[in-house]
């Protein structure tokens, strides 16, 4: 998805205050290109699908065309559905800034790794097969967005201690994943043994908070009650749950591979 914003001049305003301006949130528009969704859209705006699906007078099931303009208001609360939202609004609502432009979450992380310098017919998938590297990891190590184009000649960090292909790094951070503002990581990832035994676990596409309990042998209620999740429990590819050994063991219905002693 191409990430392309036209800003609304007419909503613009400027306050000068002892010679600084502070620029007034405004609300924006998308254009809709081939493959996009609602809820795709409302993740990357962090804003929430059914005020974004009634500021545009559609339903939820419409089907989106390409060239269709969409109103985002950040008037509207923050995104509750299960994509990933890469780019959180901050703690008052409004858009982060962008790259650049007073360093936003999207910014190129700090990370030590190879490089790569992008060829013709390159995407970030083909890279991270080529690479065996999560191309999500690549993603987030370079700052870019869900749809930016790779320019031939461009150099792409290859972040250290990332994920094979078809893996999600850690894209919470890890000392306080619940944290609706967390920082992102920084492209690398897997799951790590902490102090006394416990874990902290990488979502996984396709994961589900009871494979995951099975996995560890752990109640799936205790891993939702450490992690601070609410039911239904919802969870994404690259949030980070902690494991504790404390937590009684599994009492679903699933088979337990490596049961706890």
């Amino acid at each position: 998805m191409r990430f392309r914003l036209f800003l609304s001049l007419v909503a613009s305003a400027l306050l000068v205050i002892g010679g600084a301006f502070a620029v007034f949130a405004q609300d924006q528009t998308y254009t809709v290109e081939q493959g996009d969704t609602l809820d795709g859209i409302a993740a990357i705006f962090d804003v929430q699908v059914a005020c974004l699906a009634s500021g545009n007078n559609i339903g939820r099931g419409d089907l989106l065309k390409p060239g269709q303009v969409l109103n985002i208001s950040f008037d509207c609360p923050r995104y509750d559905g299960v994509d990933f939202v890469t780019n959180p609004r901050g703690d008052d609502g409004q858009p982060a800034p962008e790259p650049g432009q007073g360093g936003g979450d999207v910014a190129p992380a700090d990370v030590t790794g190879s490089s790569y310098i992008v060829e013709r017919g390159d995407t970030l998938d083909t890279i991270g097969q080529e690479l065996n590297v999560s191309s999500v990891a690549i993603q987030v190590a370079n700052g870019l967005r869900p749809g930016d184009l790779l320019v031939i000649g461009q150099e792409l960090i290859i972040p250290e201690g990332a994920p094979a292909y078809g893996q999600f790094p850690a894209l919470t951070n890890p000392s306080n994943p619940s944290s609706p503002d967390n920082e992102l990581g920084q492209g690398g990832g897997g799951a790590a043994t902490l102090a006394e035994g416990n874990v902290e676990y990488v979502v996984q596409p396709l994961d589900v908070l009871d494979l995951i309990g099975a996995e560890f042998d752990a109640a799936a209620s205790c891993i939702a009650a450490d992690n601070n999740l609410e039911a239904p429990f919802r969870i994404f590819p690259g949030q980070v749950l902690l494991i504790s050994t404390a937590c009684p063991r599994y009492d679903g219905e699933a088979f337990v591979v490596n049961p706890r002693g």
